[in-house]
C-alpha cells in the first residue's frame, strides 16, 4: 500500500508540474508577447536551482516572500480596478445587471458544474485531500516543533486561503465589469480564458510604470512556490519509498543529497516538455483540480479506511483503491476528451460586443455563440470536477468494505490503536476490544513481614 500511495503521488506530480510551469508562462506571454515555450525553460531552471541548493528551508523562505508579493499585487489590482470603474457600487451594479451575482444552483444533478452539492459537499472533500494527505502539506507540518504549532498553522492557513479566494472572486467581478460590453474572448483579444486577468492588468495597471511587472511577479511567485514545494516533496518521496528500501543502510549522506538533486532536475526538465500537452487541455484551474482530485480521491479513501475502519485489511484496501483509481482515471480522461471535442459544454452566461472600439472578426463572435447553449449529456464523466475527490474516496471505502466479504475481516485486536482516529480509539476502549491482550508479567518482590 505504501508503494501504491507513493506511486499515486509521483503520477500526480508528473501531471501537475507542467501546469504549475504553464500558468506564469501564459501570463507573461499575454503581458509581453514572448512565446510560452521560451519562458518555460527559464522558469524551470530558476526553480530547480534554488530547490536543489536550499532544500525545504530554502523553499519555505522563498514562499514567504512570494506570498507577500502575491497578496500585495492582488490588493493593488482590486483597489485600482474598482476606482477606475467608479467605485464598488458600479462594479456591483454591472455584475448584478449582467447576471453574474449567482449563488450555487440548488440541484442534486452531478453534471451541474457549480451546484450546492458540488461546491459545498464536493468542495469540502477537495480541500480535505489537499490539506490532510497531500505530501507537500504534510511535509511542512512535520517540520514544525509541535502538534499545537501545526494546529495554529492550519488555522492561519485556512484564513489566508479564504481571503485569497475572496480576492480572486472580486477580481473576477472587476474583470467582468471592465469588459461587460466588449468581451475579449469573442473578439479574439484574449486567446484563452486564463488570459483574461492578465489582459485586465494591462488595461488597469498599464498606465502606471512598474505595476504590470508587479502582477507578473505575483503570478510567478505563486507558481514558483507550488513548483518548488512539489519538487522538494517529490524528491523526498522517491528517496524514502523507492530508493532507500532497496539501497538499505549503504546510502551515505552525499548519496542522499545527490539522489534528491537528480530527482529535482529530472522532473523539472520533464515538465518543460509536458507543457506542450497541457496547453491543449482547456482551462488551467479546472484541469488542475480534475487531475489532482482523480488521483488523490482514492488516496483520501485509503487514509479514511485506515483511520476509521480497523476491520478492513490491507488486501481489501488495495483492491478498493485500485478499483477507485481505474474508475477515476477513466472518468477524468473521458471528461477531458468531451471538453476538447465540445461534445459536452457547461452552461455559460451571455456576453456582449456592442461597444467594442476596435476592429475584430465578427464571424468569430457569431461562431462562439454556440458555447452559450444549455449543457447536454448525462454520462458519469460529465459530472462536476469538484465531485471527483468525493467520488474517488467513496469508491475506495465502499469497495474495500465489500472486499471483506471475500477476504474476511481483519482482527481489530491486531491493529495498533495509535494508528486510528481518536474517536475510534475511545470507542474501542469503551467496548473493551483490547481487554484480551496479554500483558507482560512483572515479578514484584515480596516485602518481608516485620513486627512492631
Amino acid at each position: 500500500m505504501r508503494l501504491f500511495g507513493a506511486s499515486l503521488f509521483v503520477l500526480k506530480a508528473i501531471i501537475w508540474l507542467p501546469i504549475a510551469v504553464y500558468v506564469p508562462a501564459l501570463t507573461f506571454n499575454q503581458v509581453s508577447g514572448i512565446g510560452i515555450h521560451t519562458i518555460t525553460p527559464i522558469v524551470v531552471i530558476i526553480c530547480t536551482f534554488y530547490t536543489c541548493v536550499g532544500g525545504i528551508k530554502g523553499v519555505v523562505y522563498t514562499d514567504v516572500v512570494q506570498s507577500v508579493i502575491m497578496y500585495g499585487s492582488l490588493i493593488v489590482i482590486m483597489i485600482k480596478g474598482t476606482l477606475d470603474l467608479g467605485g464598488f457600487g458600479t462594479v456591483w451594479r454591472i455584475n448584478q445587471e449582467g447576471g453574474r451575482l449567482n449563488t450555487p444552483e440548488w440541484s442534486l444533478d452531478p453534471t451541474v458544474r457549480l451546484s450546492v452539492l458540488s461546491v459545498f459537499v464536493g468542495g469540502t472533500f477537495f480541500k480535505l485531500q489537499s490539506t490532510s494527505i497531500n505530501q507537500a502539506t504534510v511535509q511542512r507540518f512535520m517540520s514544525l516543533p509541535s502538534l499545537k504549532a501545526i494546529k495554529q498553522t492550519l488555522f492561519t492557513f485556512s484564513i489566508g486561503l479564504v481571503l485569497l479566494y475572496m480576492g480572486c472572486v472580486y477580481v473576477g467581478l472587476v474583470c467582468y465589469a471592465t469588459y461587460y460590453d466588449c468581451d475579449p474572448m469573442s473578439t479574439g483579444l484574449a486567446g484563452r480564458r486564463d488570459q483574461l486577468v492578465p489582459l485586465l492588468v494591462m488595461r488597469v495597471l498599464g498606465v502606471v510604470p512598474g505595476l504590470p511587472g508587479l502582477f507578473v511577479s505575483a503570478v510567478f511567485s505563486a507558481a514558483l512556490s507550488s513548483l518548488s514545494t512539489l519538487l522538494n516533496s517529490l524528491a523526498a518521496v522517491i528517496l524514502e519509498d523507492f530508493v532507500k528500501p532497496r539501497m538499505g543502510k549503504s546510502m551515505k549522506e552525499n548519496h542522499v543529497a545527490l539522489t534528491m538533486r537528480v530527482v529535482v532536475v529530472t522532473f523539472g526538465i520533464s515538465s518543460i516538455f509536458m507543457v506542450y500537452v497541457v496547453e491543449k487541455l482547456g482551462m488551467v484551474l479546472q484541469l488542475s483540480a480534475t487531475l489532482q482530485s482523480s488521483l488523490y480521491g482514492p488516496m483520501l479513501g485509503i487514509f479514511t479506511v485506515g483511520m476509521l475502519m480497523p476491520w478492513v485489511g490491507e488486501k481489501c484496501v488495495f483492491i478498493g483503491s485500485i478499483a477507485s483509481f481505474l474508475t477515476m482515471a477513466w472518468i477524468a480522461v473521458n471528461a477531458q476528451i468531451a471538453n476538447i471535442t465540445g461534445s459536452f459544454r457547461h452552461t455559460k452566461l451571455p456576453v456582449s460586443v456592442e461597444k467594442c472600439d476596435y476592429d475584430f472578426d465578427m464571424n468569430r463572435y457569431l461562431n462562439s455563440t454556440s458555447e452559450y447553449e444549455p449543457h447536454s449529456g448525462s454520462s458519469i464523466y460529465h459530472m462536476s470536477f469538484l465531485l471527483y475527490a468525493m467520488l474517488g474516496a467513496l469508491l475506495t471505502i465502499i469497495t474495500s468494505n465489500l472486499a471483506t466479504f471475500v477476504y474476511g475481516r481483519q482482527d481489530i485486536k491486531n491493529v495498533d490503536e495509535n494508528l486510528l482516529a481518536p474517536v475510534v480509539q475511545r470507542y474501542l476502549r469503551k467496548n473493551n476490544y483490547y481487554e484480551s491482550v496479554e500483558l507482560k508479567k512483572v515479578e514484584v518482590p515480596k516485602l518481608s513481614e516485620s513486627s512492631d
